[in-house]
């Protein structure tokens, strides 16, 4: 995360208490990559019950896959192009291609006597009782009890979508992405849009004012929104048993639905359509009838169905900077803005560290 976020942070190998200067990004790439390859075969397959959340071989392969898919960007010193796809094809790593040790950590996965499976209920990947799922390879374990849960849906519902405590009314969807769901799309589902409820009771919820809370999908101004203003997202569904706002659903780092787009999607970068099939078969389990995509597979069709799969599941940052599109003509982030690709250090990092530099443009 820190490399994904900031680049180049400095390396710490001994325990000497001294400042120290930041390696550069391909460094931590390569340090990252090493140490992960040094492990996962001593890694267990599978982990008992009771070391749930554990590191798996599995999630170092996930890991492996989804560096070598954004290769083009972490292992790039100069700056990022902020408007054109950065393929894990332009880089080779021990005279292999990024994009086919990307597939090749994928095919690990997916032939891992772990068993790893889709799940035939697309929403059982974020119930409280997730914990199950064949398909979460990487989870943050997560309890109903005090500071140990979820608060997702916290920070999201309306204030009367709760008992107790009351929601923050938060955190909202822009119409530009519930509106490139498929009507029929089951996904678009972990939206919440037009009359409301609560949660805790199944009643019908209210506005502050004592109206019927009524959801719209769009914003008038996102800087001065109203209460009922937004799609929210609640792909993560209220724990029946939640203490507070603490909710027993996992959050997973990594899903094998996730790793069928990663071998998609360098599949593509390195001239196949093979990965079309892959695609389709995430799309059957949430269409009745099914909607196959015809092809020809494309960069801007991956990077929509990742969108469609992952909302919401920290991936779309990453995403749009690998495919060129982070920064972008809009009000609140002009195309000048092309640094912030990478975050600023924080200023108390560089005070307590002299030897740390600023990135770029900040």
């Amino acid at each position: 995360q820190l490399m994904d976020l900031f680049g180049g942070v400095p390396l710490v190998e001994d325990t000497e208490l001294k400042t120290r200067p930041r390696a550069t990004r391909t460094e931590i790439f390569d340090f990252i990559e090493s140490e992960l390859k040094a492990v996962r075969a001593a890694l267990p397959e599978t982990r008992p019950a009771g070391e749930h959340g554990r590191v798996t071989r599995g999630a170092a392969d996930a890991l492996l896959a989804n560096m070598y898919l954004n290769a083009g960007v972490f292992r790039s010193d100069g700056p990022v192009n902020p408007t054109s796809y950065n393929s894990c094809s332009t880089v080779t790593i021990g005279g292999v291609s990024a994009c086919q040790l990307a597939i090749n950590y994928s095919d690990s996965i997916l032939n891992s006597s772990a068993g790893y499976v889709l799940a035939t209920d697309w929403r059982s990947n974020f119930t409280a009782t997730n914990n199950t799922s064949k398909e979460n390879i990487f989870v943050v374990n997560l309890l109903n009890a005090t500071d140990l849960g979820l608060n997702f849906l916290m920070r999201a519902l309306h204030y009367n979508q709760l008992n107790a405590p009351t929601p923050w009314n938060g955190f909202a969807t822009i119409a530009e992405v519930y509106n490139a769901f498929d009507a029929n799309d089951q996904r678009r589902d972990a939206f919440l849009v037009g009359q409301q409820i609560n949660f805790d009771n199944n009643q019908p919820a209210k506005d502050r004012a004592g109206n019927p809370l009524i959801f719209t999908v769009s914003i008038a101004d996102e800087r001065a929104a109203t209460e009922a203003e937004g799609a929210r997202l609640a792909k993560w569904p209220s724990d029946p048993n939640h203490v507070n706002q603490e909710h027993g659903n996992d959050f997973a780092f990594f899903r094998l639905a996730e790793i069928y787009l990663i071998k998609a999607e360098a599949q593509l970068e390195l001239g196949s359509q093979a990965g079309l099939t892959l695609v389709n078969t995430l799309r059957a389990r949430v269409f009745e009838p099914d909607e196959p995509l015809a092809g020809p597979l494309t960069r801007d069709i991956i990077l929509q169905e990742r969108l469609f799969e992952l909302a919401g599941e920290a991936k779309r940052r990453q995403d749009l900077i690998r495919h060129g599109k982070y920064t972008r003509a809009w009000e609140f982030k002009p195309l000048s803005d092309a640094h912030t690709v990478l975050m600023p250090i924080p200023q108390g990092q560089i005070d307590a560290n002299p030897e740390l530099t600023q990135n770029p443009g900040y």
